[in-house]
């Protein structure tokens, strides 16, 4: 598991205590590989060229520093530094919906990462909420894209996390998402019943696309705009990216998404650089119009429901 983890480092490493970064320990199949083809396998949105600039140490031997070029055994124990940008750390917060003592309800902004990755740290709600819980193992329990704003659920303690996190494999709770999708449907419902896959044809490699896990979708209209329209979705899988595949895969993507619109070559311009405003104009909106705005779910025996306002945004795209 890649972790942001100080207690992984001995006391006596020349790693300073409060650098964040990643722990990992070498599984069966990273036995024998190069160090930086490693890391940009194990780390979400890690190019090799980028893990080769990091600074990596193994935690059994702190005082040695690892060359990009180094051969891994299994069971090694690795510290990778996180480099962090002091730009991460004025974007918006998140909003408290609901809380009380075993369940913590937060109104994610659009941009706001669940999880760190290559390029966030600061930018997480998991930073977010180390830094207002301090002593309290407060985690989410679910994933969100990071363009996507979203009410999102955490637990309070190890017990109410690992129910929270069965549940939602389990499809025990049901969520519900606002987006506004291109084009003007002439029919008030309709469901994707479309399994879906790794996309092997695509340039990116955690595109989805058709395959063979199960997935369904059921959609509902909103409002009709001109050339647009609000769609309620409610997903009866949880399968990655779901909802934004299915709207693409019947004809109608999400306004501004930059993998499933109109080119992924998009999305990949987007890690590296902002969009031209040429760009931007033809996803037609400078995120993705997707929001998760309703969640209800049984927790102990009683009925719990948390919803979340649309964004203004959302209005101004059907007009």
């Amino acid at each position: 598991m890649v972790a942001s983890d100080t207690k992984a480092r001995n006391r006596h490493s020349p790693i300073p205590m409060d650098t964040p970064g990643w722990a990992l320990v070498v599984e069966a199949e990273g036995h024998g590989v190069r160090l930086d083809a490693y890391l940009s396998r194990r780390i979400a949105r890690l190019t090799r060229s980028r893990a080769a600039r990091l600074v990596v140490f193994d935690l059994d031997h702190p005082e040695r520093r690892l060359k990009k070029g180094a051969v891994l055994r299994v069971g090694q124990r690795l510290w990778a530094s996180r480099p962090v940008s002091d730009a991460e750390a004025g974007l918006a917060a998140p909003t408290v919906l609901f809380e009380d003592e075993a369940l913590l309800m937060l109104n994610t902004p659009a941009g706001l990462a669940v999880h760190p990755t290559a390029t966030r740290y600061r930018r997480t709600v998991t930073h977010w909420l180390a830094r207002h819980f301090k002593g309290l193992r407060v985690e989410p329990t679910h994933r969100l894209d990071v363009e996507t704003s979203s009410v999102l659920l955490c637990g309070k303690g190890l017990a109410t996390i690992q129910t929270l996190r069965t549940a939602f494999a389990e499809g025990a709770l049901e969520k519900r998402d606002l987006a506004v999708i291109e084009g003007v449907p002439n029919r008030d419902r309709w469901t994707a019943d479309i399994p879906l896959g790794f996309d092997a044809a695509g340039a990116v490699r955690l595109k989805m696309g058709r395959g063979r896990m199960a997935a369904c979708t059921d959609f509902r209209v909103r409002k009709r705009g001109a050339a647009r329209t609000l769609v309620e979705a409610l997903p009866r899988t949880g399968r990655q990216h779901q909802i934004r595949v299915h709207a693409a895969l019947t004809g109608h993507p999400i306004v501004g998404d930059k993998l499933y619109g109109p080119d992924e070559g998009l999305f990949l311009a987007s890690l590296s650089r902002p969009l031209t405003a040429a760009e931007n104009a033809r996803l037609g909106a400078p995120r993705q119009a997707l929001h998760a705005a309703r969640l209800e779910l049984v927790l102990n025996g009683r009925q719990r429901l948390f919803e979340a306002p649309s964004p203004a945004l959302f209005e101004s795209l059907l007009t």
